[in-house]
Order: structure tokens, then C-alpha cells, then sequence
């Protein structure tokens, strides 16, 4: 027994010395490798602060180069030829660093003509490369800076300075490839040069100072043509030009900017009557519903997903009943009020046929987005064929992912047009909004004014219009009573557009009144009164969200415009003055 204790003691005390060892090792390697991670920090702090050092005393070094006179930068027995020595030793918060600096002429591509330098001269402007060594813990780090150092005027080889011109398209974007002319009116010397844009949308060129510089600009890109920007002279008939003539100095740089786009025809449709119709569903009963997959009802004058007990139909989808107009000249658009809590949508989609026929779905060739379906309030029907489709039927499926929320429909109404009255012979000024300068009265000049005479269909076709706002004026003093899409004709870049006005006799005094949403779009069936003592009509907008008073009105400033619509905000103008013949445009918040 006391053998056997003996023994015990004995491996105890080996496991203690075993024991000792392994702590001793771990500790070892666990402050080894603190100390390595502490040297390697001091050295990583020690390489960045010589490293900001360095980028510190590159960009003073730089800032210092740049600040001297052009002929001054370059090095010092070498080319080009200048004051700053090739090499320096240079000290910063104790560590020496060795400068290096090299100068190079640049011959930039900008006046490449199909790759010859358009004035033959190559020395552009100056490029300046810093570069810098350091030694730290054994070891050469290195950085560097560059920058260009550009003379105030292009290089020339008289006393002279640049011109610089900037293109832009419609959309304010730089343009490539446009084409400038930059001449001049002096008698002192001939200059007519054209020089494309490059890539950064100007073109440059190097010209003697003087006085009497004009411009040009137009394009014709990949068999587009552009319209034409220019500068302009005075003259009798334009006495004040916006832009005139302009001088250019020596050493110095002047720069014009000058906007063009594409071109494209404007096409006007003049009537003398414009009879639209269509048919309105508010859902006071289930009488307007052709068909139902029996998961919708009708609640409170909307249709809704079906409720039972609290708890609604995630999905359903009802057909309304045929809309067949019995005069169809042009479908025109589906207008919706709704209700969408969060959670909830709907589809309306446009179809053939009938319950007892059976719906078929109007491909999108004929009705773009149809397969998919519209979920907006306002649908546009008007490149719907009336040949091929003389009626159609609303098919509208309702959706909620949280069953205690439904979408509702207030409204739905289909509007299409029965006839046009075309007015043939009907003689038109057109006038777009860009300004060339203003005569001796301080009157406006218009870049842009045509005539244009409707033919036998009260059509008429301004061909390669630039883009700008135009207004159609009657040269019969007819009153404009309606405007499709809107007027002013608002005619973009390289897109043609269109517009049909409807122009009615003379009145002396007129309201004409726009409605749209936030979206700039016209909205139909939109309430507006216009009333005052002894005068009170309410009218309802027609497909282009506009509405017409003449007649009874007189020259007045206590009139009051009321205009609604369901799921709108009323905007009220009070008072609201009539004097001639009044445009107001009102724009609804949902």
C-alpha cells in the first residue's frame, strides 16, 4: 500500500513538470507573436507616414510647377526648356526623398483632321511628370504625379487665341461629330475653317485676335440631319441679335455653347367639329358586369374583391359589358377611378367577343401591352384599328396579398370619337418659342414662323421642323376650342409629332381650359365650372382633357374656376379674370 502511494506521487510530480513545459511554450508563442505584430504595426505606421509625406510634398511640388508662367515649365538643361531642375533631394518630416522631373510637349487629337494636326502645330500644351524615391527599413518606395499644364490660349504660332465652341443635342448632352464653322466678318484677313467635335462635343480652333468671329453649327450624323445654330448680325430686321459676332483676344480663349437636334415634320390636322361620345360605368349595381368569376362584388358604388366574414378573395376578374358605339371614327381611352391599398393591384386587359362567344384577348399588335396588361388610370386606345375591332370589352382582374384589404374601382369609362368636320383651305401661322433677338421696340424675334394651308382632309405637314415649343394661330382670327394632344405643340428631336385642333367661330371673350395630372397627361371627364353673378356652366373635358367656353362671357376679374375630379383634389381659382380669349391650364393632385 505505501508502494502504491509512492508510485502516485511520483507520476503527479511528472505531470506538473509537463505541464509547466506546455504553459511555457504557448506563452512563448503567444508573446512572439504580439512582438511580431507590434513591429509590424510600428513599420506599416512609419511605411504610411512616409507615404503621405510623400503624396504631401508631390502635390505642394505640383501646385508650386503649375503656378509659373508657361515658358517656365520645363527642366533646366533639357527640352523644353524651362526653370526646374531634372533632380532634387528634398527633405519632409525627417526622411530625404529624391525628385525627378521630366517635361513633355503634348499634341492633343483634338485638332486631328483624319489624323493630320489641323494647324500643323504639335506642341499643344505641356505635360509634367513628378516622380519620388524614399528609402525605409531597407527598403525604395517610389511614387508619382502627373498633370497637364495647358497655356491660356491654344498653341499658335501669331499673337493670337483660341476659340473654343461647345454642341449639344436636344437632351443637353455633349454631341460628337457635329460640324462647326467658325468665319469671319473682318476686313484685316479671311478665316473659314469647319472642324468637327470630337468626343468631348467641342471643337477648337487657333485664330489670329480680332473682332467679327462667327459661328454655324448643324450636323448630319449616320444620315440624320440636325438643325442649324449660328451666330447672327445685326441687321434691320434683327437689329439686337441674342448672339452677335464675338472677339477673340491674344492669349485668351472664348467659348460658345450652341444646342441642335435632330429634325423631323410636324403634322397639324385643322376641324371646324369634333364629336367624341363614351360610356361610363360606376358600379351602383352588378347590371354593368357581363361576366364573373364570382370573387368580385359590387359594395358602395365600387367594385371589390368578394368579402367573407372580413376576409377577401385574393384574386378575381370580371368582364364588362361589350362597348359597341354605333359611330366609330377613332377609339380614343380607357379612363379609371381607383382605390389601392397597399398590398393590392389590378390589370385591365382589352378583348373581343362576349360571355356567349367567348373573350379573346387583342394581341399586342394591335394594342401594345395588352398581353400583359395595363395598371394604370389612363389607357391610350387610339392605334386600336376601329375596322377590325368595332367593339371591345373590358376584362379587369382586381388582386390583394393581404385578405384583409381589397382594391377598389370607382369609375371606369371608355371614350372614342364618332366624327370630324375637317377644315379644308384653312390657311395656319405657325410660331415656335426660340428667340433670335429683339427688334427696336424690344419685341421678341422668333428664330422659326411658317404658314402652312390645310388641304382637302384639313391636313398639313411641316417637313424637317427643329425641336422647340410651336403655337398654331387661325390667320381667319377662328378661336382654337380644342387642342390633341396639347398646345402649344410641344415637337421633340427627331421624333415626328402630331396635333388636331378644332377651330370654331370668333367670340370676343373665351375660356379654354387644360386638365392634367402629375404626369403632364390630359385627363378626360374632369368637372369644370366656371361661374360668376349671372353666369354659371359646368362642362366636362373631352378625351384630351380640355373643355371650351364661349358665348355669355364678358371682360370680368370676379369669375370663379372650380375643377374636379374623382380621386383628384377640386382646385378652385377665385377669382379668376376673362379678358379676350383665356387659356388656363390646371394640373390635379391625386
Amino acid at each position: 500500500m505505501q508502494y502504491c502511494n509512492r508510485t502516485n506521487r511520483a507520476n503527479h510530480s511528472g505531470f506538473i513538470f509537463i505541464e509547466l513545459i506546455v504553459v511555457t511554450s504557448v506563452m512563448v508563442i503567444i508573446f512572439g507573436a504580439l512582438f511580431l505584430s507590434f513591429q509590424f504595426t510600428l513599420e506599416l505606421m512609419a511605411t504610411t507616414r512616409a507615404k503621405l509625406s510623400a503624396l504631401s510634398l508631390a502635390n505642394d511640388r505640383m501646385e508650386y510647377y503649375r503656378s509659373l508662367p508657361y515658358d517656365s515649365v520645363g527642366v533646366v538643361a533639357g527640352f523644353p526648356a524651362g526653370t526646374i531642375p531634372q533632380t532634387s533631394l528634398l527633405t519632409l518630416n525627417g526622411l530625404d526623398f529624391n525628385e525627378r522631373v521630366r517635361v513633355d510637349y503634348v499634341d492633343d487629337p483634338a485638332d486631328d483632321i483624319a489624323g493630320v494636326d489641323g494647324n500643323g502645330i504639335v506642341t499643344d500644351y505641356k505635360q509634367i511628370r513628378l516622380e519620388y524615391t524614399w528609402s525605409i527599413g531597407g527598403d525604395t518606395k517610389e511614387l508619382s504625379l502627373s498633370s497637364y499644364i495647358v497655356p491660356r490660349a491654344m498653341e499658335t504660332d501669331v499673337g493670337g487665341g483660341t476659340v473654343r465652341i461647345n454642341v449639344l443635342d436636344a437632351d443637353s448632352a455633349l454631341l460628337t461629330g457635329a460640324s462647326v464653322r467658325l468665319f469671319s466678318a473682318s476686313t484685316t484677313f479671311a478665316y473659314d475653317v469647319t472642324n468637327p467635335t470630337t468626343a468631348a462635343g467641342s471643337a477648337l480652333f487657333a485664330v489670329p485676335a480680332d473682332s467679327g468671329y462667327q459661328v454655324e453649327v448643324t450636323a448630319n450624323i449616320a444620315g440624320r440631319q440636325y438643325s442649324t445654330a449660328s451666330t447672327y448680325v445685326a441687321t434691320t430686321s434683327n437689329p439686337n441679335p441674342v448672339v452677335g459676332p464675338f472677339a477673340v483676344l491674344e492669349a485668351d480663349v472664348s467659348t460658345l455653347t450652341f444646342q441642335i437636334g435632330e429634325l423631323s415634320d410636324f403634322a397639324i390636322k385643322a376641324m371646324s367639329a369634333l364629336v367624341e361620345d363614351s360610356v361610363l360605368e360606376v358600379f351602383s349595381d352588378i347590371s354593368g358586369i357581363a361576366s364573373s368569376t364570382g370573387t368580385t362584388a359590387v359594395s358602395g358604388g365600387d367594385l371589390q374583391l368578394r368579402d367573407s366574414s372580413g376576409v377577401y378573395d385574393l384574386q378575381g376578374r370580371v368582364f364588362l359589358n361589350p362597348v359597341t358605339p354605333a359611330t366609330l371614327a377613332q377609339w380614343e381611352v380607357v379612363r379609371l377611378v381607383s382605390d389601392l391599398p397597399s398590398n393590392t393591384n389590378y390589370v385591365v386587359q382589352l378583348y373581343t367577343g362576349d360571355a356567349l362567344t367567348a373573350y379573346t384577348l387583342i394581341p399586342d399588335s394591335n394594342l401594345p401591352g395588352n398581353t400583359a396588361g395595363f395598371t394604370d388610370t389612363l389607357i391610350d386606345l387610339s392605334g386600336l384599328d376601329p375596322v377590325l375591332y368595332p367593339a371591345v370589352s373590358v376584362g379587369l382582374t382586381l388582386m390583394t396579398t393581404d385578405s384583409a384589404v381589397t382594391p377598389r374601382i370607382g369609375e371606369i369609362e371608355v371614350y372614342w370619337r364618332e366624327s370630324v368636320t375637317n377644315r379644308s383651305g384653312f390657311t395656319l401661322d405657325v410660331r415656335g418659342n426660340k428667340i433670335i433677338g429683339t427688334d427696336s421696340a424690344s419685341a421678341p424675334i422668333y428664330k422659326t414662323v411658317r404658314s402652312v394651308t390645310a388641304d382637302a382632309g384639313g391636313n398639313a405637314t411641316l417637313v424637317d421642323l427643329e425641336f422647340d415649343a410651336y403655337t398654331v394661330t387661325s390667320t381667319a382670327g377662328a378661336d382654337l376650342a380644342a387642342a390633341c394632344a396639347s398646345h402649344p405643340v410641344v415637337h421633340r428631336a427627331g421624333i415626328d409629332s402630331s396635333v388636331a385642333l378644332l377651330y370654331v367661330p370668333d367670340a370676343a371673350y373665351t375660356v379654354r381650359v387644360s386638365v392634367s395630372d402629375g404626369l403632364a397627361r390630359s385627363i378626360p371627364g374632369v368637372s369644370v365650372r366656371l361661374q360668376r353673378s349671372g353666369y354659371d356652366v359646368m362642362q366636362t373635358t373631352n378625351t384630351c382633357g380640355q373643355t371650351f367656353f364661349t358665348g355669355g362671357l364678358t371682360d370680368a376679374a370676379d369669375y370663379r374656376l372650380v375643377v374636379s375630379a374623382p380621386g383628384f383634389a377640386t382646385q378652385t381659382i377665385d377669382p379668376f379674370t376673362v379678358s379676350n380669349d383665356v387659356t388656363s391650364t390646371i394640373i390635379l393632385i391625386p
